[in-house]
């Protein structure tokens, strides 16, 4: 699947919003909540480096966590 391409900038931003979407419901159910948010800790530390490019595998991750989560009906922090 091809994702339109964004500035890294865009993908940590992302990637924090997902993030304290998780953290700002925890009445809401969501299986393996911590490894989701260890992988996107792991995630922001990368992409947080200097000249720092995602994988397209992550790119892709990213926006799958963001539908599962909207599926999920966890709300947008």
């Amino acid at each position: 699947m091809r994702l339109p391409m964004q500035k890294p900038h865009d993908y940590i931003l992302q990637a924090r919003a997902l993030r304290a979407d998780l953290l700002g419901a925890p009445d809401v159910w969501v299986p393996r909540r911590d490894v989701l948010l260890d992988w996107l800790n792991a995630f922001l530390r990368r992409a947080e480096k200097p000249r720092y490019t995602p994988a397209e595998s992550e790119v892709t991750d990213l926006a799958a966590l963001d539908q599962f989560l909207r599926r999920k009906k966890v709300p947008v922090a």
